[in-house]
């Protein structure tokens, strides 16, 4: 691919848009158009599950806030937004090292529809974490919604997500508002780095959430 496609693919033709940051793209996964049309899939789903049900949407950071900016739009219910910070990629980590949750949700959830809403299930350690936290303040219901699905067969017994974006392969991405080093959240695509950008940089603190 030469340079001028690797740009335009990965939205990144305008002059005004940082050449360094197109250089590190090595390819696209899923380009905005498709990511798109899926959160309008998935909003569907969602707002028929939930009928005239009050839906209260606890989102995972910082990952997860593009895709609920736009799945949040899309959803035509009365809701309520609350935010939890789980940290499971500490240092330059690219592989999950079991959740931390440093934040816990600020609002009570007992008695209300709650749908959490995060960026990527990979491991699933966060996903069951922040299941067996919510459901300790009695929820009227709880279900689960990612933008990503990572194909993992060698991870027994991962919690399913009720609501998934897209299945991916076993792959380190950024874009979309999954970041490395706190770079990269603004690419409108879900994209692949270069592999010389994982080794860059002293002090990475890596991703925030799983």
């Amino acid at each position: 691919m030469s340079g001028d496609e690797r740009k335009r693919r990965a939205g990144l033709d305008d002059p005004a848009s940082s050449q360094a940051i197109a250089a590190d793209i090595a390819r696209v996964v899923v380009s905005r158009k498709r990511i798109a049309v899926r959160v309008r899939e998935l909003a569907g789903r969602i707002a028929e599950c939930y009928g005239q049900a009050e839906l209260t949407i606890l989102a995972v950071l910082t990952g997860s806030l593009i895709f609920l900016s736009d799945l949040i739009r899309q959803l035509p219910l009365k809701m309520r937004l609350d935010v939890v910070s789980v940290c499971s990629y500490p240092g330059q980590a690219t592989r999950s090292q079991g959740p931390r949750i440093a934040l816990p949700p600020g609002a009570s959830l007992s008695g209300r529809h709650v749908l959490i809403v995060d960026d990527i299930l990979d491991s699933g350690s966060t996903l069951r974490a922040l299941q067996q936290a919510v459901a300790l303040m009695d929820p009227a219901s709880l279900r689960t919604c990612v933008l990503m699905q990572k194909v993992r067969p060698d991870v027994e017994d991962r919690p399913a997500a009720d609501f998934v974006g897209f299945e991916v392969a076993d792959e380190f991405l950024v874009g979309y508002g999954l970041d490395f080093d706190h770079l990269y959240r603004n690419l409108p695509d879900l994209c692949v780095l270069k592999p010389a950008c994982y080794r860059r940089g002293a002090g990475a603190t890596g991703r925030e959430d799983a």
